[in-house]
């Protein structure tokens, strides 16, 4: 199951060839995308892509579920060994928490709540309602579809999480989909799409969408900026690097939207997504992160300096030979962007929030065996809270940045506790030629684990990167 998890993943990043950063680009005023369609005709879209009965999805979402259910059972898994009375045993025993591994928990889940996500975005749905049929999906296979009681941080994150990430992938096959095209062109970008939404596919397929041809504009699309960089980056236990490891790492990056843009922000007007790929050593996955704002609003001064705060959300998955990081939460932000002035610009942004449910690896946690089953978890998890501070200088040949990271994470099943991360991030990039850059980042985190009845634990360890990348 694990390398199903990373296999799907990288298929998800490797098709971004659309990932970067606009935020933290230093050109990124002359490398933006001008597609912006925010005066769609709704009419015209109502028309070629009515709104489905709710049912649709639903049942989708259902169908889905059991067929998955049906290939793991066909595949010997031991958890989808299903019947009357373990659907029976699931009502009487509630929510749990599970033991799987920590990318399935972390990372596989939400992927999953993905596709319930896009079968009802799909069909003309919103992102709250869309979330809520994610949910619905969530529920049916953690009571029906397992033999194991339902889990609890299975459904926060199958649901919320894969709305996050779902609610991405709908806008990054936005930006990939052109009914106007046939051919072999047309074939691959639904394909491209279709290949991190397929829950998405699946439906432009029985609806017809997927071979129509129309020169109408029927998906909204905004400004982009991406991103893409290949360097080595060295991982060590401790604050030096004696005992360290070298690993070559391929990072991507994409923003969609300006923030600072409008006055009004509507969901998803504005995310940022990270990823990192490790090819040696490390954990194949080594970051997928992601921010969005789902309401906010813009104040713009007299200087033509800017002023934010809104509603965001949160999804943070990080991995490697040292540390385990995983969370998904909401909370409150505010951000600040002066007027350039001789071709410096500062952008700054502050984010306070809750942990609806989080991760962290523990020497303790193998100790503490999940109650229902034979097997312990390597991590802490449970809820908590975050704080996100960014700082951005960008210059006419680069840009200087400033990053740090904490999560507060309460155990709920694992050695009792609080678990006390944070990662403080500087990065520094300079441009070579046209859209080419050279950057070192470095990275030092820290942990303290505070436990009831067990020695408290504190960590520290630094990675150093150097990279070469091409903006566009």
């Amino acid at each position: 199951m694990r390398k199903i998890i990373f296999l799907i993943s990288f298929i998800f990043a490797v098709n971004q060839n659309i990932i970067g950063q606009y935020l933290y680009s230093s050109n990124a005023d002359t490398l933006d995308v001008q597609i912006e369609f925010n005066n769609l005709d709704l009419a015209l879209i109502n028309k070629f892509n009515p709104q489905k009965p709710l049912w649709v999805p639903v049942v989708e979402s259902v169908t889905q579920s059991f067929m998955m259910g049906t290939f793991n059972f066909i595949t010997g898994s031991e958890f989808a060994k299903i019947g009357i009375s373990t659907i029976k045993h699931n009502f009487e025993r509630g929510w749990a928490t599970d033991a799987d591994g920590f990318p399935t928990n972390m990372v596989g889940h939400p992927l999953q709540g993905t596709v319930y996500y896009n079968l009802a975005r799909s069909s003309g749905y919103n992102y709250w309602v869309s979330l809520g049929v994610a949910s619905i999906g969530s529920w049916q296979w953690e009571y029906f579809m397992e033999n194991e009681p339902p889990s609890l941080n299975d459904q926060i994150m199958t649901s919320y999480g894969g709305s996050l990430i779902g609610e991405v992938f709908f806008k990054l096959s936005n930006l990939i989909i052109d009914e106007s095209t046939v051919g072999t062109e047309r074939f691959f970008r639904e394909l491209g799409a279709g290949i991190f939404n397929p829950g998405r596919l699946f439906n432009r397929l029985i609806y017809g969408r997927a071979s129509r041809v129309t020169n109408n504009q029927l998906y909204k699309k905004d400004h982009y900026f991406g991103e893409i960089a290949f360097g080595g980056n060295y991982i060590a236990e401790g604050t030096d690097f004696e005992n360290g490891e070298k690993n070559p790492m391929l990072t991507l990056d994409f923003t969609y939207g300006k923030l600072f843009k409008n006055s009004k922000i509507r969901p998803f007007d504005f995310f940022r997504l990270r990823t990192a790929i490790n090819f040696k050593k490390q954990p194949l996955i080594g970051q997928l992160s992601l921010y969005n704002i789902f309401v906010g609003n813009v104040i713009s001064y007299e200087n033509k300096s800017k002023f934010l705060y809104g509603v965001l959300g949160y999804f943070d998955y990080l991995e490697n030979n040292v540390y385990q990081i995983g969370a998904t939460g909401i909370g409150l932000g505010i951000g600040y962007r002066t007027q350039p002035q001789k071709n410096i610009e500062f952008i700054g942004t502050l984010n306070v929030g809750s942990v609806l449910m989080g991760g962290a690896n523990s020497d303790y946690a193998a100790d503490n065996n999940v109650d229902f089953l034979d097997s312990a978890r390597t991590y802490n998890m449970g809820p908590g809270a975050l704080l996100k501070a960014e700082a951005l200088l960008k210059f006419s040949f680069g840009s200087f940045y400033l990053g740090y990271n904490f999560w507060w994470i309460h155990t709920w099943d694992g050695a009792p506790g609080d678990e006390l991360i944070g990662m403080l991030a500087p990065k520094f990039r300079v441009r070579v030629y046209e859209n080419w850059f050279i950057g070192i980042e470095y990275l030092y985190y820290h942990r303290r684990g505070k436990y009831e009845d067990l020695e408290n634990r504190s960590f520290k360890n630094n990675e150093a990167r150097i990279f070469i990348g091409y903006g566009f």
